[in-house]
């Protein structure tokens, strides 16, 4: 079957290792929509970031935002997964226990977190949030607003320590390693790939005629919703293990010259 989706992870896939855009990209997805075929960024990332980052073409865009809790075609929200509320304030509680920990959560307007956190966090955090802002109690904040997912944050050792803090996390809420640094809770079964195959069934799009690409363990149910999966040759040995395919890695441009390679777009 001909392909008609695309979703591409965004750190450590579709960016190089200095979080840049691959250069002729834009021409490429405008090439790929000319033949019917759509493009998904797919992130752990904040909508609003990820609309920014794609300036001139942002609104060609389908988004799979805060690892599949926020998606959005264009401007149009689509749908925002919330959290049960107690399920938010445990966390906010736990990470308040953990020295060295911080979080931001995600709401439908942008990401917040308490006044005073980290300032390694707060620089980190901006990387992924374009919109953001600090309350003075967060667990209070959290019981009035909708919140789709809770990132933790731990510099350099996520997968040791908040892993194993939140353990007890994973029979109320789905948990995502999203890199060396952070670690995100959603709602139970939110995952890229279930978002995946919402926009399939809402595009009448089958798997089979979708194409992914990944690096992280938070890209793995994304891989298995495809038919044509791709991890990244600098991706995480767990994700490799169920790619259908390795290609080169973020930093050889990898996703852009696959996707002009099986397209026969050398040219773009």
């Amino acid at each position: 079957m001909p392909i008609k989706l695309i979703a591409a992870d965004m750190d450590g896939t579709l960016l190089d290792s200095a979080k840049r855009l691959p250069d002729r990209l834009f021409p490429l997805i405008r090439a790929l929509r000319a033949r019917g075929v759509r493009f998904a960024p797919a992130s752990g990332r904040q909508y609003y970031t990820l609309y920014e980052q794609f300036g001139e073409i942002a609104d060609e865009l389908i988004y799979i935002s805060e690892n599949g809790a926020m998606v959005c075609d264009g401007a149009e929200v689509i749908s925002f997964e919330a959290m049960p509320v107690d399920e938010v304030c445990r966390a906010v509680e736990t990470v308040r226990a953990l020295p060295g920990v911080s979080t931001v959560v995600s709401t439908r307007t942008g990401g917040v977190y308490e006044d005073g956190d980290d300032p390694a966090f707060r620089e980190n955090m901006a990387l992924y949030c374009a919109r953001h802002k600090s309350v003075p109690d967060l667990a209070a904040y959290v019981r009035y607003e909708p919140v789709c997912k809770v990132a933790l944050f731990c510099q350099g050792r996520a997968e040791q320590v908040l892993m194993p803090a939140f353990e007890s996390f994973a029979e109320t809420s789905q948990i995502a390693l999203s890199g060396a640094d952070w670690v995100d809770l959603m709602r139970p079964g939110i995952s890229k790939g279930r978002a995946l195959g919402v926009l399939g069934a809402q595009l009448g799009i089958e798997q089979q005629e979708c194409m992914a690409f990944g690096d992280y363990l938070n890209d793995l149910e994304l891989l298995q919703a495809v038919g044509e999966s791709y991890a990244m040759a600098n991706a995480h040995e767990a994700l490799k293990a169920v790619a259908k395919y390795i290609c080169p890695s973020n930093d050889e441009d990898g996703v852009c010259r696959t996707i002009r390679q099986v397209f026969g777009l050398d040219k773009q």
